[in-house]
């Protein structure tokens, strides 16, 4: 029997002077939907023999093409790079975390220990988090040094799934980048406890993210545990005067500070002021530091410049100091930064005269400061809404279904508050945005629930958005695509329009009513529309029209909603022992004189009025599945079902939601 060494091996592995190889398929925008699509790269792998990286950026890559290469990875436990970034144009989002999944697993089957992860510019949003959850806590990513994750939409709830990944088993990442993610205080609040907990951290980014100074301070108490933090960009957040400070009291832990890019993030004169004491008190090293476009005065300028030229290398030191788009006074001021700085100095970025920024003093300045400062940080609502948040980074980590509901989203704000704004929040693709929210819900009834009240949401919102209207008219689809079980979208549909009376308790009605029979009588004959539900709801409302509100009567006498093509089926109406044939199933019957169960009824109507086929309308001693029974227009289920007895007066509708019927 053969033996091998598992520690001469791994030595072997992690060998410097090993020669790199691996395959790289950048940029070739390859469409690879199949294994047949993916077998180049497939090939590639497996002719390989030592696999240290896999480029596959700037292709396009479906979930059998992933589960392919994820089969030929799992021979490979050498590779340490991984360079997925841009691999997910033109996919759906529910693609994206089966192909992530799929390649995790294909690298855990391997045992690879990987160095870099990069999965920048994958617009996948906080589901894609999920898909990557049970590669972040394996083996795989114990040495993980880099990690990025630029431009991927994460916002608040990917900021903070990713954190719980990130913090189930110790992480020793030397760079984070995770710039345009609209991470917020929330993401960045969360992160920061990862941070604080690593200790290893040499450089970080986290550019345009929305964070406010709540968010920054969290991170700036990260920072004292990470003292080999070399390069830092915030760039194009609103750190402010209150995380400019924050940070300044970080930086006496910060002896190894190279680089901070602070452009863009309305430090103001106060801001700028902090940061540069904190620079001259601890005479931190820097090498570049842009603080571009922060408003800030000639004077708080000038403090930053001393600060710089303070070490007595400066000018053999500093690469590059980017002041431009502040007010840095006349030419004699210009010349001294210049003096001092040396050729490292950007004072003007070609947008416009520098004289511009210039105020006619200091104190008017000054004055103008404190009051942007109080309309530009605490006019931001976010800041209120999340300054207490605080993530416990002891509690179990459970991110396959449970993490998106356990956080607030965009979709949810909207939900809660169905207005225009938070409508907008949604961006560009709002229907696949609400759509892939749900995706994590597997229970039909109450996916259904969820997706046809964030429908209403919107249709409820199209008489004053055009926006939303369209938004509507794209959801109706996905909704019919979703529901499986078409009686519980018919019953919930129902409840919603308030035709009936819904079985929740809890139920309310968040959305204007009259706007959503107009969204839907633009849809109901639709192609994709199903016949049973178009026939409930248009019997439904025309039984009921004289009865509705008067501005939703206006609505259906415009629309074609109310109309009574009936298309399949029959309609038995219990009266007076007078049958009417008509296109759906609907059974309705008055019972006066006898004290009845449900279930004696349809004893009753089926020896006595089922002319045909009674499989189509019961099954054993009860309705068949896809029949609503209605008791006074609300559903049985309320009242007991078989067992409900009844009463003088009573009207007990059964509504047929199958095609057919």
């Amino acid at each position: 029997m053969s033996s091998f060494d598992l520690n001469s091996i791994t030595s072997a592995l992690n060998d410097p002077g090993r020669t790199v190889s691996g395959v790289d398929f950048s940029g070739r925008s390859l469409k690879l939907d199949s294994a047949e699509d993916a077998k180049p790269i497939v090939d590639a792998i497996n002719a390989c023999p030592d696999l240290q990286y896999l480029t596959l950026t700037g292709n396009t890559l479906g979930v059998e093409a992933a589960k392919a290469i994820a089969k030929a990875l799992e021979n490979h436990p050498e590779l340490k790079t991984a360079r997925f970034s841009d691999m997910f144009t033109g996919r759906m989002k529910t693609e994206i975390p089966p192909a992530l999944s799929a390649l995790g697993d294909g690298m855990i089957q391997a045992g690879a220990r990987l160095n870099t992860l990069d999965l920048s510019d994958n617009a996948f949003g906080p589901i894609g988090v999920e898909g990557l959850a049970k590669l972040l806590q394996s083996d795989v990513c114990s040495q993980l040094q880099e990690l990025r994750l630029n431009n991927n939409g994460l916002g608040i709830t990917g900021g903070r799934l990713l954190a719980k990944a990130l913090s189930a088993s110790p992480k020793k990442l030397k760079v984070f980048i995770a710039g345009r993610n609209r991470l917020e205080n929330d993401g960045a609040i969360a992160l920061a406890g990862v941070f604080q907990n690593m200790g290893t951290l040499e450089e970080l980014a986290m550019p345009q993210n929305g964070i406010y100074h709540a968010g920054i301070s969290a991170l700036s108490t990260a920072f004292t545990q990470n003292p080999r933090l070399a390069c830092l960009n915030l760039n194009d957040n609103t750190i402010g005067p209150k995380g400019a400070a924050a940070i300044a009291t970080a930086l006496p832990s910060l002896k190894n500070l190279k680089s901070i890019n602070f452009g863009d993030c309305l430090l103001k004169s106060k801001g700028a002021s902090a940061l540069a004491k904190g620079l001259k008190d601890n005479s931190v090293p820097l090498e570049s530091l842009d603080l571009s476009h922060n408003e800030i005065g000639s004077a708080a300028c000038m403090e930053v410049v001393d600060a710089l030229s303070a070490l007595p290398d400066c000018t053999d030191r500093l690469s590059r100091v980017v002041l431009a788009g502040n007010s840095l006074g006349g030419a004699s001021n210009k010349k001294t930064i210049k003096d001092k700085l040396g050729p490292s100095a950007e004072l003007s970025d070609g947008e416009g005269s520098e004289d511009e920024y210039v105020s006619d003093s200091e104190d008017e300045e000054d004055s103008n400061e404190s009051e942007s400062e109080g309309s530009s940080e605490d006019s931001a609502t976010e800041d209120a809404q999340h300054m207490e948040t605080i993530l416990d980074m002891g509690k179990e980590i459970v991110l396959d279904n449970s993490g998106v509901d356990e956080v607030e989203t965009d979709v949810g704000k909207f939900i809660q508050e169905p207005t225009v704004e938070n409508l907008t929040r949604l961006g560009p693709n709002a229907a696949h945005v609400i759509d892939t929210h749900f995706q994590t819900i597997h229970d039909q009834e109450s996916l259904i629930q969820a997706y046809v009240e964030a429908l209403c949401c919107v249709s409820g919102l199209a008489k004053q958005s055009q926006v939303a209207a369209d938004v509507a008219r794209d959801l109706y689809p996905m909704l019919v695509k979703r529901a499986k079980q078409q009686w519980l979208l018919a019953n919930t549909v129902l409840s919603a329009l308030q035709l009936i009376k819904s079985e929740n308790k809890n139920f309310k009605v968040r959305w204007s009513i009259p706007p959503c029979y107009s969204v839907l009588a633009s849809q109901i004959d639709a192609q994709y529309f199903p016949t049973a539900l178009r026939d409930t709801l248009r019997f439904f409302i025309s039984s009921k029209l004289q009865s509705l509100p008067p501005e939703i009567r206006a609505v259906v006498s415009q629309g074609t909603v109310g109309e009574n093509k009936f298309v399949t089926g029959i309609i038995l109406c219990f009266g007076d022992n007078d049958i009417e044939a008509s296109n759906t199933i609907w059974r309705r019957s008055r019972i006066i004189s006898k004290n009845w169960t449900i279930k004696e009824l349809l004893v009753w109507l089926k020896d006595n009025l089922l002319r045909e086929r009674p499989e189509l309308f019961l099954q054993g001693d009860t309705v068949r599945p896809g029949i609503l029974v209605l008791i006074n227009d609300a559903d049985w289920e309320l009242f007991g079902e078989l067992d409900y007895q009844l009463r003088d007066n009573d009207i007990i509708m059964f509504i047929s939601t199958l095609h057919g019927g």
